[in-house]
């Protein structure tokens, strides 16, 4: 296994990390391009949903950006909205239903990711729908069980997992491997193939700059 984690691949497939966080807006306005991304390499792509915390304290982070409110911070994920044209409410901020940590949602994902990589998968989708379109509170376990119901988990041996010491390893994990990749913003794709050569994206969600960069990457294998 080499430096970053990774062990060796065949030289027809990319290998690819998408670095996102529940509550970020930007993350979630991609999903439809990471998902244009990973049908047109399908069967030929190694895919890792990984976590990059966007903050660990709400408070801190709204007065890092000036704000007292989590309604001071709606119009920011309005203009996520338009500037995408992607369907994102920022009801839940207005509302004051953010989760306080939104590393306490990286959390659950972990956890449910280790029970299940692909309902896992959906789990963070349900996650972000709830609070982008159902603006509700997503640190809330009524809600929380609910989505991973949907997801096809059991919510009460999700339960059980996220309050286990392995499950903040493993985000911690994804946190360190953020940091070695040279990760500085959400949402992020580290795309690389069987060589080791690699292009970081970071912020974009062009899909057919995505496209562009693995078919590059597979050429030059």
């Amino acid at each position: 296994m080499s430096e970053i984690g990774m062990t060796e691949f065949p030289n027809h497939f990319l290998h690819a990390r998408w670095f996102t966080d529940p509550v970020c807006s930007w993350s979630f306005a991609a999903e439809e391009a990471i998902e244009t991304f990973r049908n047109h390499f399908s069967g030929r792509l190694l895919f890792e949903n990984r976590m990059y915390v966007l903050y660990q304290d709400l408070s801190t982070f709204l007065r890092h950006h000036g704000m007292e409110s989590q309604a001071d911070f709606a119009p920011k994920i309005e203009k996520v909205s338009r500037a995408t044209g992607k369907s994102i409410s920022a009801g839940a901020w207005r509302k004051g239903n953010v989760p306080s940590s939104s590393e306490d949602c990286c959390l659950w994902v972990k956890a449910a990711q280790s029970i299940d990589p692909l309902k896992g998968n959906d789990f963070l989708s349900g996650m972000r729908k709830a609070l982008f379109h159902q603006e509700e509170n997503v640190s809330s376990l009524p809600v929380l069980k609910e989505i991973a119901r949907i997801s096809g988990l059991d919510p009460d041996m999700l339960q059980k997992k996220v309050r286990e010491e392995g499950c903040r390893t493993l985000l911690a994990e994804d946190m360190s491997l953020a940091a070695r990749e040279g990760v500085e913003t959400r949402p992020t794709l580290v795309l690389r193939n069987s060589g080791g050569d690699r292009v970081l994206i970071g912020g974009l969600m062009d899909p057919e700059l995505f496209i562009h960069a693995g078919e590059v990457l597979l050429r030059e294998a």
